[in-house]
């Protein structure tokens, strides 16, 4: 398998947000004119593993991995096509369903990786549709949290109930062994990464 190619931004290898970071603070790494890097290599010549890559199976399993995310994450918005309202939208409904005693709006903007601002938007536009509604933490005033009414969790309650349907179906037409153990090896699996990412963060 020949490495990925990537934009000029990731040609170096990039290793940590900091590499990232250097790439965009520091344009003498890359002269647009020349075409050329600080070590005078060729852009087009340069993949992502750099000058020290791990071994040959770590590389492959690597690259097999993010390919493997980036469709699982394509199959899970693709989800969202059954819900009348926007996938974020959606998604802070079944958050708030997910989590009934802790949801609040400073955590579920950092689970979907949105700014407070943006979050504030989207709860004033469901509040306001009747989906969900604020109210008071019971330790803390300042604190809010956010509850379904009942439109909130009718829609929760059909969406989710059509995903599971669906993906149930899906995996009835193979064998409950081959669905069971397969299940089992991506749970191990995420359950490493996301222990190595909290021993290793970016």
């Amino acid at each position: 398998m020949s490495p990925p190619r990537f934009s000029v931004l990731f040609a170096e290898g990039l290793t940590s947000k900091g590499h990232l970071v250097k790439i965009f603070n520091n344009p003498n790494g890359y002269s647009q004119e020349s075409g050329r890097n600080e070590d005078g290599m060729e852009i087009d010549d340069l993949d992502v593993w750099g000058r020290n890559p791990p071994v040959a199976w770590a590389r492959e399993a690597a690259e097999r991995w993010a390919s493997l995310a980036k469709r699982a994450a394509l199959l899970y918005m693709d989800l969202f096509v059954v819900s009348p309202l926007p996938r974020t939208e959606t998604e802070v409904l079944v958050l708030v369903w997910e989590n009934p005693n802790d949801a609040e709006p400073a955590r579920l903007a950092e689970m979907l990786r949105v700014s407070r601002q943006s979050m504030t938007g989207i709860l004033d536009k469901l509040e306001r549709d009747g989906f969900l509604k604020r109210t008071a933490h019971p330790t803390d005033r300042r604190r809010k949290i956010l509850r379904l009414q009942s439109k909130g969790k009718a829609l929760v309650c059909a969406f989710v109930r059509s995903i599971l349907w669906r993906e149930a179906v899906r995996f009835s037409a193979d064998s409950e062994r081959d669905v069971s153990e397969t299940l089992d090896r991506l749970d191990s699996l995420f359950a490493r990464t996301e222990a190595w990412n909290r021993e290793h963060p970016l």
